[in-house]
């Protein structure tokens, strides 16, 4: 029952930018932490709630929302990436260096995965053993596409105005 659990769990995942999610969560929730954690060290009492905190507040939950999003709607994924990009850069700006910098790079390498990502299927690699069998034999990849010429017929002029 487990191995099931988990090859449902691997085919969600490889429909979706997973990773990218995971990595935009993280920031998220690292850019969330400083403002609102009281550390203490010894007697002192280390608290951040400034206007830092309430833009903490706003991008890292708008991280959050975009974490979500990439793992809910992947058809979402280019907008999420790119919002996701925005905000961690704007967060290094105003939320205290975006988390102490790593809540802003591990967004920034969060929504560089999501736009990065695609669902289209590899194409298998061809074997090495199958042009080396065949000497004088050459294979599509070294012949370049050479385009069809093009006839009179088919070619359209634009007339400037």
């Amino acid at each position: 029952m487990l191995l099931r659990i988990w090859r449902g769990f691997t085919a969600w995942r490889r429909g979706r930018p997973f990773w990218a999610g995971l990595f935009v969560a993280l920031g998220a929730l690292i850019i969330l932490f400083p403002p609102y954690a009281n550390l203490k060290l010894g007697d002192m009492v280390i608290s951040i709630q400034t206007l830092g905190g309430v833009s903490a507040l706003l991008i890292g939950s708008l991280l959050a929302l975009c974490a979500v999003a990439l793992w809910v709607a992947p058809k979402f994924r280019l907008a999420a990436g790119i919002v996701t990009v925005l905000l961690s850069l704007v967060a290094l700006v105003v939320t205290n260096l975006g988390g102490f910098l790593f809540g802003t790079i591990f967004s920034l390498l969060g929504g560089a995965l999501a736009v990065a990502w695609t669902d289209a299927p590899k194409k298998p690699k061809k074997s090495k053993n199958s042009a080396e069998s065949a000497p004088g034999s050459s294979t599509e990849e070294e012949l370049p596409d050479s385009p069809e010429p093009s006839s009179p017929e088919t070619t359209q002029r634009v007339q400037p105005t």
